[in-house]
């Protein structure tokens, strides 16, 4: 039976003591939690009753979906998907992301990401490829993500060309959570798509370049990283950078870890020479 400490660590927050794992719950403790409007709770009597036999509480936490905090939407999908309702709830979610409401299908993308039902991936990523905003667009990457699939990565390449920085940046962080396949270390290497990332106009893109090359550790990434350390204009990809390479460990990063000790940020130049300690 999985602990409270395990829901808390999925959906992002800390429990209530009085919460326990899988044990109790009602009903009425459900709406009364929901009405206090208090997030915290609410995930507590949803893991509270986790195992918990009761019709019509499928009903009160069906109304979840479209709670405004996004963590109750994935717990909510998280405790439907042990019910009977799980096919009808991801048939609405996934119905949802074909509608021109940008809310809805962010709700939907929430409520998925906690069924993690990885036949639902390639709708996902479909949204992906034209999402209606920023928004719903992160959430159908965070989604593809928390699912975790292989198949995923396909998905996410549609959001590494999108015209929204934030949905490139979430599609690239997204990429570091998917499973690797049988027989592999990580689920792709630094191939010509997540090397374009390392020249994106936006920083955060290129920061979250960098974090997944170094989670990769893939040593065709050590020159562009290089180029990064040495001559990117905002310090948190330079940080970054720095890091990935200390995370690649190859020699070849020496001497630009090395400049990088004198970098003009002292973030920079910590993470720098930890990394250069890093380096076989």
């Amino acid at each position: 039976m999985r602990n409270f400490i395990g829901l808390a660590l999925v959906v992002g927050v800390t429990l209530p003591a009085t919460a326990l794992a899988g044990r109790g719950g009602s009903q009425a403790a459900i709406e009364q939690a929901a009405a206090s409007g208090s997030e915290s709770a609410v995930l507590a009597e949803l893991e509270r009753a986790e195992f918990l036999m009761c019709m019509g509480c499928i009903d009160t936490v069906l109304k979840l979906v479209d709670n405004p905090s996004a963590k109750i939407r994935e717990a909510a999908g998280w405790w439907l998907t042990k019910r009977g309702a799980r096919s009808v709830v991801r048939t609405d979610m996934l119905a949802r992301l074909t509608e021109q409401d940008p809310v809805a299908a962010r709700n939907a993308a929430d409520v998925l990401r906690g069924l993690k039902d990885i036949t639902t991936i390639p709708a996902l990523g479909a949204y992906l490829s034209h999402p209606l905003d920023e928004e719903s667009g992160k959430a159908a990457a965070v989604a593809i993500g928390a699912i975790g699939d292989p198949s995923g990565l396909q998905a996410l390449a549609a959001g590494l060309t999108s015209s929204l920085a934030g949905v490139r940046a979430q599609s690239v962080a997204a990429l570091r959570e998917l499973r690797a396949p049988v027989g592999k270390v990580t689920i792709s290497t630094a191939d010509a798509t997540l090397m374009a990332m390392f020249t994106d106009a936006d920083a955060v893109v290129r920061t979250q370049a960098a974090y997944t090359a170094g989670h990769w550790k893939d040593r065709a990434a050590v020159t562009p990283l290089a180029q990064l350390v040495a001559g990117d204009a905002t310090p948190q990809v330079r940080k970054a950078a720095a890091w990935a390479l200390g995370e690649i460990g190859d020699g070849a990063a020496r001497a630009a870890l090395t400049g990088a000790q004198n970098d003009a940020d002292p973030l920079v130049r910590s993470v720098a020479s930890g990394a250069l300690g890093r380096l076989h």
